[in-house]
């Protein structure tokens, strides 16, 4: 079990700075946002790929997923219109190339809200449809595509275990995995580990943060009512071996290293407590 942070957190500072308070406050691992001024895949060439890579090397850290823009964003893989599906593919594929440029095993996959004008089986079905398209770019370039779930106020398309357990099923390809973030089955009303349980050779991702119960925000670890330490006893009980990366987009743009270092000092005393 490895434990990282997340780039989106320093998206008003630049990524270099996000890779020296990684280090700074002990973090395995970062992950990068697809987002300017970090990596954004249509500014993405030989040269920043190579900066990248030597900040891996510069600050000692592995940098385990990337994450393009892809909430909100023009590009949605589940709308029907078919400029809409071009363009979504052509930046999905780019940020594919992006992975490669810089050296990233795995890329983050959501299912965008479609509009309310779209059933959801609907959006479900070009979802699935496009992911196999992108599955099957990405595995010759050595690229996993990780789905996270999203909260129905984000997308109703794929909320719960249960959706993402069928997604996989469906696009039928290897390379495609599923990641636990921990606020949407508190939304649904679901345990966490339903992931672990219907997913166990697929979940090797976690994004951690804490919850109000209410919406999808993402809170410092100490700062809602999820039980975070029981939470990682629960992913240690289920053998789960892969990265728990903190993500806090609610809170961290203004001062992400005091973020950084608040989380840094909770998974600490977790971590000593559950004998890590």
């Amino acid at each position: 079990m490895k434990f990282g942070c997340f780039s989106l957190d320093y998206k008003r500072f630049s990524l270099e700075r996000a890779f020296r308070d990684a280090q700074r406050y002990g973090f395995d691992g970062i992950e990068i946002w697809g987002g300017r001024p970090h990596a954004y895949p249509f500014d993405m060439d030989a040269e920043q790929g190579r900066t990248i890579r030597q900040y891996k090397k510069t600050y000692g850290l592995e940098v385990p997923m990337y994450t393009p823009n892809a909430i909100g964003m023009p590009y949605c893989l589940c709308s029907l219109d078919d400029r809409e599906r071009a363009d979504a593919l052509a930046y999905f594929k780019k940020a594919i190339d992006a992975c490669t440029a810089m050296e990233i095993p795995r890329m983050l996959m959501v299912a965008d809200h479609p509009g309310y004008e779209i059933p959801q089986r609907v959006g479900y079905e070009r979802f699935v449809e496009n992911m196999r398209v992108l599955a099957d770019y990405a595995a010759p370039r050595g690229v996993k595509l990780v789905i996270e779930s999203l909260t129905a106020m984000e997308s109703p398309i794929i909320t719960t275990a249960d959706d993402c357990a069928e997604a996989i099923r469906d696009i039928g390809l290897a390379n495609v995995e599923a990641m636990l973030d921990v606020v949407p089955p508190n939304i649904a009303y679901e345990p966490m580990s339903g992931y672990l349980e219907k997913m166990p050779c697929q979940v090797h991702y976690v994004h951690l943060c804490n919850n109000d119960g209410r919406t999808d925000a993402h809170t410092r670890l100490e700062g809602g009512i999820l039980l975070v330490a029981d939470m990682l006893r629960v992913l240690k009980e289920h053998d789960f071996e892969g990265y728990i990366t903190v993500e806090l987009y609610s809170e961290g743009y203004k001062d992400p290293e005091v973020m950084l270092a608040n989380s840094a000092r909770v998974l600490h005393q977790i971590k000593t407590e559950l004998h890590f």
